[in-house]
């Protein structure tokens, strides 16, 4: 059923599958196919064009951010080659992040072309293309596809745009199926009750549109939102979302899903107490992962930095994540490009401190490919302590652009702030590299190997 199914939609090859235009005639004005790149996976020696979706930034301050984001996804087994086409002209020079897969394109006038051999997030950075970054995912094939009929499943198909509106209510417990090649325009708002819901496949949810929801009251507007209920979010592309991408208050359980976000207070992921979030794109405008509760991960994360928000923020204002662990993170992108001092945009960020304890945080095996803004950011201004904070392995491929900063109130305590081989291009991080305030050396620890 399902791959007479496919057929129809999609194209499949013995290894590779693409996804279709969900939009063809452009028929909702969504504009969703881009008119600068045109992308091919090819393996032996079949080719097939994997649909390239764009999206125009609406923010009313465009300069702070790129203008366009362009992506495609499919998924693949074995080796590939892509081969991408820039259809406005020629390139002149690109390199492909995370630097860490050591890919190496060859460029032929308007063509480059590499291979891939296993799934990999990526952002291909084309030289005088700043504004129109291109982003490639390589999944691996999906695995556990509900049924058509099952009637505990809300399935959106392939080759169409659904309006479901603000806030579409899911009855607790069932499953929203985004298949492939579908675009979904709504929010989620899982509802209540004692089993998780599940948001799901490879579509696209957008809220694309001139109207945004700032402000804490608008929270549920969130893209996909649950507030009493556990949550399971899979494979799914969020984009121009009206507030967050992801947000629960229980258990959030995130894997394989691509987050992009234009306005402020849009932020990439929070949830509840043993929430997680793993092999996942985020490319948002405020903080990325919000380790705001406990026992809290984030690993495998492939990360673009905008102009606003940290990659891992602890706190704003009441807050007390403990017992968090953020592991193994590609930071390809930073573009903040603020002035120095107290902002939420470094690394590991802490605003408006807590009347709680924050502790037990480790971040580690962080890799920036091109720069980073502040290493830490750590702003405690109320009665709640905030120790054992520990960065380790962490690699700055270019500049800490501004100065670190770690400050505490005379009512707060701060120590056990842990630094252990962070190295800013080639040299050793140090108490140079940090303003204190508040806070005695002796509560710093820096080791190099």
């Amino acid at each position: 059923m399902f791959f007479a199914f496919c057929f129809y939609y999609c194209s499949i090859t013995a290894q590779i599958k693409v996804y279709p235009n969900p939009d063809p005639g452009n028929k909702s004005g969504l504009n969703l196919q881009s008119s600068v790149f045109k992308v091919q996976v090819i393996q032996n020696g079949k080719a097939v064009e994997s649909f390239v979706y764009t999206s125009k930034t609406n923010f009313e301050k465009p300069e702070q951010l790129s203008d366009f984001n362009h992506w495609t996804t499919f998924e693949c087994n074995g080796t590939v080659e892509v081969c991408i086409t820039r259809l406005d002209g020629d390139i002149s020079g690109v390199k492909v992040y995370p630097a860490k897969h050591q890919i190496q394109p060859l460029v032929n006038k308007n063509e480059l072309r590499f291979s891939i051999t296993k799934p990999v997030k990526l952002f291909v950075d084309i030289v005088g293309m700043e504004e129109h970054p291109l982003f490639l995912f390589a999944d691996e094939f999906e695995k556990n596809i509900p049924s058509t009929k099952d009637k505990n499943v809300i399935w959106f198909e392939a080759g169409k745009v659904h309006n479901v509106g603000l806030q579409y209510k899911v009855p607790n417990g069932k499953t929203v199926y985004i298949e492939g090649g579908a675009v979904v325009w709504g929010t989620f708002w899982c509802q209540d009750g004692n089993k998780p819901t599940i948001v799901k496949g490879k579509g696209v949810i957008t809220t694309r549109s001139d109207e945004r929801k700032p402000g804490p009251t608008n929270i549920p507007f969130t893209t996909v939102y649950a507030e009493k209920t556990d949550m399971v979010t899979d494979g799914i592309t969020i984009t121009d979302p009206v507030k967050f991408c992801i947000l629960g208050r229980s258990k959030v359980e995130t894997k394989n899903v691509k987050l992009f976000a234009w306005y402020h207070q849009t932020d990439g992921w929070g949830g509840g107490d043993d929430s997680f979030i793993d092999d996942s794109f985020i490319k948002v405008f405020d903080d990325n992962v919000k380790l705001y509760a406990n026992r809290q991960k984030a690993t495998n994360l492939v990360i673009y930095q905008q102009h606003n928000g940290a990659p891992f923020q602890l706190s704003w204002g009441g807050q007390s994540g403990q017992n968090c662990l953020a592991d193994n993170i590609d930071i390809v992108k930073c573009w903040v490009n603020k002035k120095g001092g107290t902002g939420n945009s470094a690394l590991l960020n802490l605003r408006k401190g807590s009347d709680k304890i924050i502790g037990n945080i480790t971040i580690k095996n962080i890799r920036a490919d091109q720069g980073i803004y502040q290493v830490i950011g750590v702003g405690n201004d109320k009665t709640g302590g905030v120790k054992n904070l520990v960065l380790q392995n962490i690699i700055v491929n270019g500049i800490q652009a501004q100065l670190s900063y770690i400050e505490s109130s005379i009512t707060a305590k701060t120590s056990e702030i842990i630094f252990k081989n962070v190295i800013i291009g080639s040299k050793c991080f140090s108490l140079n590299d940090i303003i204190l305030t508040g806070i005695e050396p002796a509560g710093i620890t820096i080791e190099c190997q």
